[in-house]
């Protein structure tokens, strides 16, 4: 036991997650595993690594029916991605549309829409993370909130189609699209791409644009979540022509801070009790 305990404890402190110290927040998805075709083929991220993801690489065009509007590539959600790792929430996303489409419904264009957080998987949305939408031709951008700025009690703003949410029993509703009120908790550190990218996924010719961040679970706490509670993270444009959802990791799998710290003091009381013992 001498022998065996001290050898728990280095596993312990030493160990790190499969991720840990690999996800750089710069907007490219190579470190989640995500390449052109020529290099990995499809959307697919690293296996094994508790990489939680959702595709959905329907068009190539213009005009095509989406979920659950219609629009093609340009308002096209392809595939959002979660893990969490380090105290931290990693979110990324790809899709068809440029983050600096004009918000002008007049013109049948619309804005890029913030990431909505649903603690109870009950389509409450109760976490925002705010992406700053343009709403003129100059570049000037929404008047709410910060870039990246996580909030609490969020107002959202609805889209233009019903969507059906597996755990509300009416035919469906309207998607939060963005945040247009809430209780401001902290920034995350957030990175999106607006050049066009080809190569990817099934339609090669299309362009991408790709979304990245990452949020301090402690953010996610203050703003209601019981830190085991399963959750999902929901993306779409400000019209809501394409839905797309993930649910991280299991978070029961993430001890609270409080917990790590007192771990390796516990074994390190089980040890002394154990050199005390009477042979």
């Amino acid at each position: 036991m001498k022998t065996t305990l001290p050898w728990i404890l280095t596993g312990l402190l030493g160990a790190s997650p499969a991720l840990a110290g690999v996800i750089t927040v710069d907007g490219n998805l190579a470190d989640w595993g995500v390449k052109r075709t020529g290099q990995a083929s499809d959307w697919t991220p690293h296996a094994g690594t508790g990489i939680e993801h959702t595709i959905e690489d329907q068009t190539g065009g213009a005009g095509v029916w989406l979920n659950p509007g219609w629009g093609g590539q340009a308002y096209d959600a392809e595939a959002i991605y979660a893990t969490i790792d380090g105290g931290l929430l990693y979110i990324a996303l790809a899709t068809g549309h440029n983050p600096h489409t004009l918000e002008k419904p007049s013109a049948n264009s619309y804005g890029a829409g913030d990431f909505a957080i649903d603690f109870g998987k009950d389509g409450r949305y109760e976490l925002g993370i705010n992406m700053k939408h343009v709403v003129s031709a100059q570049g000037a951008k929404e008047s709410f909130g910060a870039l990246g700025g996580v909030y609490a009690d969020p107002t959202w703003a609805l889209g233009l189609f019903e969507e059906t949410h597996p755990a509300i029993s009416q035919p469906g509703r309207k998607p939060p699209t963005h945040l247009t009120a809430g209780d401001y908790l902290g920034l995350a550190d957030f990175r999106y791409t607006t050049l066009g990218a080809t190569g990817y996924g099934a339609w090669t010719q299309d362009k991408h644009y790709f979304y990245e961040m990452s949020v301090d679970l402690k953010l996610l706490r203050e703003g209601g979540w019981d830190g085991l509670t399963a959750f999902d993270i929901h993306w779409t444009m400000n019209c809501g022509n394409d839905s797309i959802v993930v649910d991280p990791p299991a978070p029961a799998s993430v001890p609270e801070p409080g917990t790590l710290a007192l771990l390796p003091l516990g074994l390190l009381g089980l040890m002394t009790l154990r050199r005390r013992r009477p042979a």
